[in-house]
């Protein structure tokens, strides 16, 4: 029997990006997009691989979004099958998130392991308490694991051994909102493919979110990225969502199609070189000639424009003025945003400015240098600045990935351990957090994270 399904993930309905409610209306009409084209080509299911939600907190414009077209799916008889994200889990003083409000209103099925005096399992679904690990739709079963983080070996090692004990299965579909490691030069604390594949002798297709770009392992797990573009880092990441056809007598996908062209908001990216230029005023005309190239032919929708000012200037940084150009590129090109981000040296800075494999400026490597250059000024730390700027660039990672606090705290705590010296020191001033710091140290790190 063919079976045909559409794999999202990474929707983040409620994202105000830049402040912005076009933003939030940008990535509802992406989800738009993918229900329309699930209503309008029958598909037999649709599933969310995490993150449907941006926020925990969702607001009542963003719960109206999800629900009117939920609504639309669920007219179309078409099942809506999810996992809970890293971004939408519920606070932890509470078990009850608006995933589960629209889960036991019936436009979904929330599914999630249960949790048994420490042993983790998938377990059928309970129509009446509208929960569980697993459903059966016909001739497949549609399983799902939501965020663990770093506990999520230890989920898959546990699910693993649950079902290496069942005598059959159907077909299998598992849904998984966790990164693979190498993926992307950011993202830390991922799954290694091994890890992974524990789970491939009891699932066909392994339905994967929480990174923002596309990417597959094995003709089995699949990633199709976000669906609307989460960060100017991402304009050029192909991604979208996927369309699967399968038969579940051979229990065999005859095909896995990636659809990226979404219609969604153009972002401009403009690398500004400033060691070309020797004044102010040549600097702002550069910029300005480099931004009419990019946008040169644009129509539609007005794009996100940011442009990024890089290397060493060849004048007094005081007389660069990052508000004046700005004002100028909204005045020239209208676009919806315009961020004008001052990556530069000081004049007489050694930049010593790595480029990545396309010839642009490794951002990466450029913020290591400033990390390992700041830490050079403190003499008490001056025999292991590269190891404390690797350190201090990896929580910066974690807190952009919303990882929890103790996490991050583990990495300053190893970082520490590596020397004898600063280990004693900080063993007597630098106590682990409490639970309830725990939670501020998080407010505190997605408030540092934007």
């Amino acid at each position: 029997m063919k079976v045909r399904w559409i794999h999202t993930a990474d929707v983040h309905l409620g994202y105000y990006q830049y402040g912005l409610s076009e933003r939030a209306l940008d990535f509802a009409r992406a989800f738009k997009y993918v229900a329309d084209y699930a209503i309008r080509t029958s598909a037999d299911f649709l599933i969310i691989a995490g993150d449907l939600f941006h926020r925990r907190n969702v607001d009542a414009l963003t719960l109206g979004q999800a629900y009117e077209l939920l609504s639309e799916l669920r007219a179309a008889e078409i099942p809506v099958l999810c996992v809970e994200g890293n971004h939408e889990r519920a606070y932890y003083n509470s078990a009850w998130s608006w995933l589960n409000f629209l889960s036991n209103a019936g436009f979904l099925y929330l599914l999630s392991p249960s949790h048994d005096h420490g042993r983790v399992r998938l377990e059928p679904w309970d129509e009446e308490n509208r929960s569980g690990g697993y459903v059966d739709l016909g001739q497949v079963r549609v399983s799902g694991i939501k965020y663990y983080g770093a506990s999520a070996p230890t989920v898959l090692e546990q699910i693993a051994h649950q079902l290496s004990r069942e005598d059959s299965r159907p077909f299998s579909v598992m849904m998984l909102h966790e990164g693979l490691e190498g993926q992307l030069p950011r993202i830390t604390g991922g799954l290694s493919a091994s890890q992974l594949e524990v789970l491939r002798p009891y699932s066909e297709y392994l339905a994967l979110g929480h990174i923002h770009k596309q990417y597959d392992l094995a003709n089995w797990a699949f990633n199709p990225g976000s669906l609307e573009t989460c960060s100017v880092e991402e304009c050029s990441w192909e991604r979208g969502f996927y369309e699967v056809t399968a038969d579940t007598e051979t229990r065999r996908l005859l095909e896995v199609k990636l659809h990226s062209d979404l219609p969604r908001r153009a972002f401009v990216r403009v690398f500004v070189e400033v060691e070309r230029f020797s004044t102010p005023r040549e600097l702002l005309e550069g910029a300005l000639r480099q931004a009419e190239a990019r946008m040169r032919g644009r129509d539609g929708c007005r794009p996100v424009l940011e442009v990024s000012l890089i290397g060493t200037l060849q004048f007094s940084d005081s007389a660069l003025s990052v508000t004046e150009i700005e004002e100028r590129l909204r005045e020239e090109f209208d676009p919806l945003v315009v961020r004008v981000k001052n990556s530069t040296l000081p004049a007489g800075y050694d930049s010593r400015i790595a480029l990545d494999e396309e010839g642009q400026i490794d951002r990466r490597a450029l913020e290591l240098q400033v990390l390992t250059d700041l830490v050079l000024r403190d003499a008490r730390y001056a025999d292991s600045a590269a190891e404390w700027a690797a350190v201090f660039q990896r929580v910066k990672d974690m807190a952009l990935d919303d990882l929890p606090p103790q996490e991050i705290f583990r990495v300053v705590e190893r970082g520490i351990a590596r020397k004898d010296t600063v280990a004693h020191y900080s063993a007597r001033s630098t106590p682990a957090p409490s639970s309830q710091e725990g939670e501020h140290a998080e407010c505190a790190g997605k408030e540092a994270a934007g």
